[in-house]
């Protein structure tokens, strides 16, 4: 519960961090014609069972999960 606070509490993002996270979402494919800027910080919430290698992507090709 306390990590799903921690983004409400962090610094807004800057257009520098939100050009940075579009460009990571746009390569896989994520970003949307409607929103085509991602202006939120992206927050996973991974089950309190995953082993390390689950979290940090444990596959060939990394990329970012699907929401």
């Amino acid at each position: 519960m306390l990590a799903r606070r921690l983004p409400s509490i962090l610094p807004d993002i800057s257009f520098e961090e939100s050009l940075e996270i579009t460009k990571i979402y746009s390569i896989v494919g994520l970003t949307s014609k409607d929103k085509p800027i991602i202006e939120t910080r992206p927050f996973r919430s991974p089950h309190h069972t995953a082993t390390q290698v689950s979290l940090v992507g444990g596959g060939r090709i990394p990329k970012p999960r699907r929401n």
